[in-house]
């Protein structure tokens, strides 16, 4: 069977290579017999209507796309140009937009299967099924259309021992493209120190019950072994020559004592790699001896999500971060001589604009040295969602394309006037010149360096900037 997987072209800044993707082939390689084919159309830059002769040339059995929220319109027009080349064929759709939204998923009628949630076992399990002619199995995971009707037959059982998932299969894209790419960073960090970048998991799943979170992992950490990690890793550096990773874990540092073995490890292998933490940290669950270890491994990125500064919010949002700790920890990585950043957001449901305010009061008086303010995006299925929806709140379904704007307002504060404190928590964070010697002193700046002085100079004068600056 000739599988042909697809990720669309989007706006998305970053063209890490399609870790999802690059498992679902390694999972199916060793559990089937099939022919696979990647096309990311997001690191080739390639428009819909441009994907059509790579299509026709491989006359693949199934198409299966992967997207996130912002990439749906796009994803949908993959699944039109599969249908109209080959009218007879299977296509199926997954990844985080499918996870939040199956049913939107199911309604564009050149979709035949949405995977939700963790996609290895499901899909295997559907493509042997098609094997044997069945066209309408029963797998968790899976829903579809029959006579009319979405089934769904709920989140798959998710794999306990993810070690039995073989490392991603590195050999289905060209992995030199990825790192000779100009246009496009070839890993998630914005600040990356070499161009020999790839993303990685060492886990998957993550406990906490924040109301606006995806769930496509699910609620329990699943642990990679640190032998399996160490695997992959020397694979990366002995056949690509790799020189940094960025750790894209739910919570890396969930189990710290794992997180230091694994320190420990690429310490005695004289791995030599630098390691950034773009997807955030818990500085809760942080210790002085794991930060030490982490600097001395090659960390040299560190980014934690702190999202509010307002105990208040910390408690609705059930992210309940401890935020005395929190600016101790941050505090003392500074103090380690590395790039230490922090996420922010505002417009959680009923958020005032005193609470926006400590948002923005902890951000300036800690010791990070960048700084991003979001606006809280309530996607679909998600709790914040359903919370806003019972308060009456109205929320149409509509591709988020950035999180830089408010989309859909669920807090107490006008629009206009989240704009306002936005761009004024950006100019109070940047425009401090201590902060600005810091952040040169410790963070790589030669990736885009003078888009990034673009857009810091045109807060004088503009709102939101990061519309035009979306490349970082």
């Amino acid at each position: 069977m000739r599988v042909l997987f697809l990720r669309p072209h989007s706006s998305i800044p970053s063209s890490a290579p399609p870790t999802g993707l690059l498992s679902l082939t390694s999972y199916l390689r060793k559990y089937g017999d099939y022919e696979i084919t990647i096309f990311d159309g997001r690191a080739y830059m390639t428009p819909t209507e441009q994907v059509k002769p790579l299509i026709k040339q491989h006359k693949p059995d199934v198409v299966g796309i992967t997207a996130f929220s912002p990439e749906q319109r796009e994803a949908h027009e993959l699944a039109e140009l599969s249908k109209e080349l080959f009218p007879g064929i299977p296509v199926i759709m997954g990844g985080p937009y499918t996870t939040s939204q199956w049913a939107k998923v199911l309604a564009d009628e050149n979709v035949d299967y949405a995977v939700v949630g963790e996609g290895e076992l499901t899909l295997l399990k559907l493509l042997k099924s098609m094997e044997e002619g069945e066209r309408y199995p029963e797998i968790k995971g899976l829903a579809f259309k029959k006579n009319g009707e979405q089934i769904f037959f709920g989140f798959p059982d998710f794999i306990e021992n993810i070690d039995t998932i073989p490392m991603v299969a590195w050999d289905a894209i060209d992995l030199e493209y990825y790192f000779r790419n100009k246009k496009k960073r070839s890993g998630m960090n914005p600040h990356p120190k070499s161009n020999r970048t790839v993303p990685i998991f060492t886990s998957r799943g993550c406990p906490y019950l924040c109301t606006y979170c995806h769930n496509v992992f699910g609620k329990r950490m699943r642990k990679r072994s640190v032998e399996h990690v160490m695997e992959e890793l020397i694979y990366l550096k002995r056949n690509h020559d790799i020189k940094e990773i960025d750790i894209i874990d739910d919570i890396f540092n969930l189990d710290k004592e794992r997180a230091k073995i694994i320190c420990d490890r690429i310490i005695e292998e004289n791995l030599n790699i630098g390691i950034a933490f773009p997807n955030g940290l818990r500085t809760d669950l942080m210790d002085e001896e794991l930060i030490d270890k982490l600097v001395e491994a090659g960390a040299f990125r560190f980014i934690y999500a702190i999202e509010s500064g307002s105990p208040k919010i910390q408690r609705s949002a059930r992210k309940n971060l401890n935020l005395e700790k929190a600016k101790r920890i941050i505090d003392y990585t500074a103090r380690k001589n590395v790039s230490v950043g922090g996420f922010f957001m505002f417009g959680f449901l009923d958020e005032t604009e005193e609470d926006m305010r400590m948002t923005i009061d902890f951000a300036v008086k800690s010791k990070m040295v960048t700084a991003s303010f979001f606006i809280l995006q309530p996607f679909p299925n998600t709790e914040i969602y359903n919370q806003a929806i019972e308060k009456g709140y109205p929320l149409p379904v509509k591709a988020q394309q950035q999180y830089y704007g408010v989309t859909y307002n669920i807090s107490k504060v006008p629009k206009d006037r989240i704009d306002k404190l936005r761009n004024y928590a950006v100019r109070k964070f940047y425009f401090n010149p201590m902060r600005v010697y810091r952040y040169l002193r410790t963070t790589p700046i030669k990736y885009a360096f003078w888009l990034k002085m673009k857009m810091i100079l045109m807060y004088l004068f503009k709102t939101n900037p990061e519309e035009e600056g979306a490349r970082l």
